[in-house]
């Protein structure tokens, strides 16, 4: 049956068809619509193109009570809505990812870093041992039996201005700590000949002393221990060493 008061409800049946009207006045489209087979044909269409309606015919003003309660409710769904918010899921996943590769990448920086100091000390070690052995082969060298708390040999070269320590027995030495190589002058002074420090686990060391002087220029050689970084002048007592 057609409804002859039907003209109030067809210009809510689009606000209907979009669900932009409040509870009450959709009641009483509803219950309209039950009723009257002109809106009930309209509202199918009104649905059937929903999707474009809100472009094609737009709904009228709502009332200002309804108007008033959209408000009211937006404005206590607000905070609420702001309170629930939280990080998406894979936002998370990403942040972790990359706490993960940065803590990676220092590791890795930090081992390779100490890989290249231990391969420099190496190679500085390698060096010192193939030019000490070359004083040992080169002619001329002369040979010093070296004493005290250990025991070993000096290699010297004139010709060369260089020597070689071969050191048995020498205790281990802390990280603050290093042995060091002094000439002495007829008058007694000591001029430091360089730094060593035996292998970890082996009482054996080798040096490489550079003679900044002729060999007659000195009468005696010497070990003692001092810091880490050398010193200017003996700070210990010798622990090995050997006159010319």
């Amino acid at each position: 049956m057609t409804n002859v008061n039907c003209g109030p409800f067809r210009d809510l049946l689009p606000c209907y068809a979009l669900g932009a009207l409040d509870p009450d006045e959709a009641r009483a489209v509803e219950a309209h619509v039950r009723s009257c087979t002109d809106c009930q044909t309209a509202l199918k269409e009104y649905q059937a193109v929903s999707d474009g309606l809100m472009y094609a015919m737009p709904c009228p003003p709502p009332p200002p009570r309804v108007r008033a309660g959209l408000i009211a409710r937006l404005a206590s769904a607000r905070p609420q809505a702001a309170g629930r918010r939280t990080m998406p899921w894979w936002q998370w996943a990403a942040g972790l990812a990359l706490l993960v590769l940065v803590t990676l990448n220092v590791s890795t920086l930090y081992q390779l870093n100490a890989l290249q100091r231990q391969q420099t000390a190496l190679t500085g070690e390698l060096y010192d041992h193939q030019r000490a052995l070359s004083v040992l082969a080169y002619p001329q060298s002369r040979t010093f039996t070296v004493s005290g708390e250990g025991t070993g040999a000096l290699v010297l070269n004139s010709e060369l201005h260089a020597g070689a320590l071969f050191a048995w027995g020498l205790g281990s030495l802390d990280a603050a700590h290093t042995y060091q190589i002094w000439l002495i002058q007829p008058d007694g002074k000591r001029v430091s000949g360089g730094l060593f420090r035996p292998e970890p686990g082996k009482r054996f060391a080798t040096a490489y002393i550079s003679l900044s002087r002729p060999l007659s220029d000195f009468v005696g050689m010497g070990v003692t221990v001092e810091p880490s970084g050398g010193s200017p002048d003996p700070t210990t007592p010798r622990v090995i060493g050997t006159t010319f």
